[in-house]
Parts: C-alpha cells; sequence; structure tokens
C-alpha cells in the first residue's frame, strides 16, 4: 500500500497525474494547516476518473461499506487514504455519479482554479452555487460552515444564507442559465430533497 507523508504529497501527486480533480468544499486551510486524523479530516473530490484516481492515492473502500463500493457495483465512493499513518477518507466523486448535474460536473472542471495553496478548487461562482445545492438539495439542514462560506462568497446576509426559499431561487436562477438539472444521486447515502 502507498502512504503519504502528508496531506500536501497527496496533492503533489494528484497534480502531477494527468487526472483532473477539485477539492469540492472545506478547503480552505488544505493542504497545510488541517489537521490530519481518521476521525475530522474527510475529503470530498470530484475527478474526471474514478478509478483512475483511487489508483493514484491507492485507496481503500473501508471493509464495513465493501458490499456497498462503487467497485462491487454499488454507490459508495469512500476510500480511504493513509496519510502520516492515518486513514483518511476521501469521497470520490465522478463525473456522471449524479451527486451533481453531469454537465456541470464536467463544467467544475473545466473552470478549476488553483488555490494559493496549489490544490485545485471550483471558481467562485461553482463553490457558492455546489455550497448552496449541497446545503439545501443534499443536506436537510443548512450548517453554520455553508452559512459562512455563502456570506463570505455570495454576499447573501446569514439571513439569506439560512433561508432555503432564497437560495433555492439563486440557485434555480443559476442552473437555469446553464442549463443545469437536478439529479437524483446514484449514491444513496447522499439526501435528495427537492
Amino acid at each position: 500500500h502507498r502512504h503519504f507523508d502528508t496531506l500536501r504529497r497527496v496533492f503533489d501527486v494528484l497534480n502531477f497525474s494527468e487526472s483532473k480533480y477539485v477539492v469540492l468544499r472545506n478547503f480552505e486551510k488544505m493542504p497545510d494547516n488541517v489537521a490530519v486524523d481518521s476521525n475530522h479530516l474527510d475529503v470530498d473530490l470530484l475527478v474526471d476518473d474514478y478509478y483512475e484516481v483511487k489508483r493514484i492515492l491507492d485507496g481503500d473502500s473501508p471493509q464495513h461499506f465493501w458490499s456497498v463500493s462503487y467497485e462491487n457495483g454499488e454507490h459508495r465512493v469512500v476510500n480511504t487514504v493513509s496519510i502520516g499513518g492515518h486513514g483518511v477518507n476521501f469521497d470520490v466523486r465522478h463525473v456522471g455519479d449524479n451527486y451533481l448535474d453531469k454537465q456541470w460536473q464536467q463544467d467544475i472542471l473545466k473552470r478549476r482554479v488553483s488555490s494559493r495553496t496549489g490544490i485545485y478548487v471550483p471558481s467562485e461562482e461553482d463553490h457558492l452555487f455546489s455550497i448552496i445545492y449541497h446545503a439545501i438539495i443534499q443536506k436537510k439542514v443548512i450548517s453554520d460552515t455553508y452559512v459562512k462560506v455563502m456570506t463570505k462568497i455570495g454576499n447573501f446576509t446569514a439571513a439569506q444564507a439560512r433561508d432555503k426559499i432564497f437560495l433555492r431561487g439563486e440557485l434555480d436562477s443559476f442552473m437555469e442559465k446553464h442549463g443545469y438539472e437536478m439529479v437524483q444521486p446514484n449514491d444513496k447515502t447522499v439526501g435528495y430533497f427537492t
């Protein structure tokens, strides 16, 4: 098995590969200012090729998820990667898995930007609207973390960032403009609250 010393090393290897990826959210302190431990850190990736990234990371599907893993013809895309002696979970979302509209997934990868710390992240607009989508379509409750992101990059008030009707209007306008659709995720552990 491949063992990485640091999270930075994981991203160095991904950056050197031909694979396209973005860290979908919670990347603000990555890769150097996050505690690498198996209880708190999980990394949400969107990639162009699931199996290629799994190979690069040498990710293991956790034993208790094997029966429902993507490799086993099911839907779970969690991969445990060895970093600094800890098993860190990476959710490896991929184009066509219905986590988001397929065209939007392709566009997110096309419009990705390199952060000041050298990891690929969504453009500001894709970041904002993928957070809104995640917060109101895939989750029942809007977390404080997402409210902070929406107030910062969306220039929303805290009240607007907690208002599902307001957010749905913003999201619908964005999706309509680009021809994106709401999609039922293949991964049954992801909520779908339209």
